[in-house]
């Protein structure tokens, strides 16, 4: 069994519109995730666990590392300012092998990252009292086994575990009366509001599986299944402040604040409660079809068609409790809507050494319209990949790249004010939302 090598190539710091990922592997990157009938491939089977059986030699291992980049950018129509989101960068890995323990039999391990999503926003970002930061990620192993029932039907199952970890913030504006330490009343009037953001984490190791099938209907033409679970848990959520007091308000909610606030402000903050939302995090399941075409002996292409369920939720916002009471933010993230995608890809072998890879995709929304917002985005999205792999010391070393572009969208829901009577919606005022990403990959494979 040959070594793997394992490099982290760097990506430009835009946005991503998606939160799955189409692999974690620069094989799958290249060809945008467009590989669930696409037999004789290691890589493919983490997506179609049925296509271990179609593996020409006894077993294989492959190892591979990268970069996924992610922000948006919200543009307030009122101020003509841009503003984007930062913590940009998250690694990737995957890992995959598989032996053949019989004709009928071959067995296989995978570990992918099918779930990211990251970014914060300034603090002044319009968006902040609908959140401001979101910290998502899912890392899945599962072990697969496939079974050929003859040479051109197999299919296969996945059987494991994933780790959901999920960190969200928001910022809120408390009231903050004459003394502090009392409930605000006729007698302890409120004559000023502290901005403050909030948080909260958790995570959960949650079950996972995955189907598949493969159908080879004659040497040129097969057919491809696969099921993915969703991925569901109930996280054990930590919440608190996060960082300093954000600014100093007026009843009316703009400055200048009264004189003294900053010292009840402290007093008030000492002994506010920061609670946890509600911690359930569901992230969908995806069905995929998929017909892949041998048009000559260098070159292959495959189609896929893949749905994705409506079985997206994120965990509430957290909340603050002062001895006025609770204060909360206006709104939660939005729930998914289940929608379509179709893709496409190609490799073309160039000699004994070089093999090309490209894909490109478009996906339906994912929430609706009237409730996109920059954290989760949930506009139409296209991708662009491309790739190469070049045999070397017994194996192939592969890169994988792919250009991810959703919709740009307008809202009204996103800005409001938050005076000393709670917060009120200001849908007179535009938010544009744009947002773009880069995935990149290296790694190695060896077969034996």
């Amino acid at each position: 069994m040959g070594m793997g090598l394992v490099l982290g190539v760097g990506a430009l710091p835009v946005a991503a519109q998606s939160m799955a990922l189409p692999a974690a592997d620069p094989a799958g990157i290249a060809r945008g995730g467009t590989q669930v009938a696409y037999g004789y491939s290691l890589e493919a089977a983490a997506t179609n666990p049925a296509l271990l059986a179609s593996l020409k030699e006894k077993g294989g291992i492959y190892i591979a590392a990268g970069l996924e980049s992610s922000s948006f950018q919200q543009s307030l129509e009122a101020d003509q300012v841009s503003r984007f989101s930062f913590d940009r960068n998250r690694s990737i890995g995957g890992f995959g092998m598989a032996t053949r323990l019989s004709s009928t039999l071959t067995l296989g391990l995978k570990a992918d990252n099918p779930y990211l999503r990251h970014g914060k926003f300034e603090d002044t970002a319009p968006s902040r009292y609908y959140g401001d930061g979101l910290d998502l990620s899912a890392r899945r192993m599962e072990f697969q086994a496939a079974w050929a029932f003859n040479p051109n039907f197999s299919v296969g199952i996945g059987v494991g575990a994933a780790r959901l970890s999920f960190e969200s913030t928001h910022v809120v504006r408390l009231n903050l009366p004459d003394d502090p330490t009392l409930p605000a009343s006729s007698t302890n009037a409120v004559d000023g509001l502290v901005e403050q953001r909030v948080g909260q984490s958790g995570n959960k190791v949650v079950p996972s599986y995955s189907l598949g099938a493969r159908w080879a209907l004659n040497p040129r033409w097969t057919l491809g299944f696969a099921h993915q679970s969703g991925l569901k848990g109930d996280l054990d959520m930590k919440a608190g402040f996060r960082d300093a007091n954000l600014g100093l308000y007026g009843n009316n909610g703009f400055r200048p604040a009264p004189v003294g606030a900053e010292a009840r402000a402290a007093i008030l903050l000492a002994r506010a409660q920061v609670l946890p939302g509600h911690g359930t995090l569901e992230l969908p399941s995806q069905t995929t079809l998929g017909v892949r075409h041998r048009f000559m002996p260098i070159l292959t292409w495959e189609a896929d068609l893949r749905w994705t369920s409506a079985s997206l939720q994120m965990p509430s916002f957290s909340t603050v409790q002062t001895p006025s009471g609770l204060t909360s933010a206006p709104a939660e993230l939005p729930r998914g809507k289940s929608h379509l995608g179709v893709s496409a890809s190609a490799e073309l072998e160039l000699g004994k050494f070089w093999t090309l890879r490209g894909g490109i995709s478009l996906d339906q929304r994912s929430v609706d319209e009237s409730r996109t917002e920059p954290l989760l985005g949930g506009s139409n999205s296209a991708t662009f990949s491309f790739g190469a792999g070049y045999k070397m010391w017994g194996g192939e070393l592969s890169i994988g790249y792919q250009y991810r572009q959703s919709e740009d969208q307008d809202t009204h829901r996103l800005t409001g004010d938050w005076g000393a009577s709670g917060f009120v919606a200001t849908p007179i005022n535009r938010v544009r939302m744009e947002g773009m990403g880069h995935l990149v990959a290296l790694g190695f494979k060896k077969m034996f």
